[in-house]
């Protein structure tokens, strides 16, 4: 079985935008043809790596402003105790 993580539903989204730049980017078309420098598969890899290595950065810099108390619950007894 293949042990490398899964992409991110949402970084599909995110690499598909980086691809299209870089094949942009990458891409000369003339009146003889278009030639491409770079293989169309290296790029599709590099837009996922991208796209990982980003979403990576935002999640760690979003962990900042998560909920420090996670293991916090409130019930039925806490709720009581706070009218009172």
């Amino acid at each position: 079985m293949d042990k490398t993580a899964a992409f991110r539903i949402d970084s599909r989204q995110l690499a598909q935008t980086l691809y299209v730049d870089l094949v942009g980017r990458n891409c000369q078309v003339s009146d003889k043809g278009v030639a491409m420098a770079v293989s169309a598969e290296n790029l599709a890899r590099l837009s996922f790596k991208l796209a990982q290595a980003f979403q990576k950065v935002e999640d760690d810099l979003n962990a900042e402003n998560l909920p420090k108390n996670q293991g916090f619950t409130v019930d039925a007894a806490s709720l009581e105790a706070w009218s009172k």
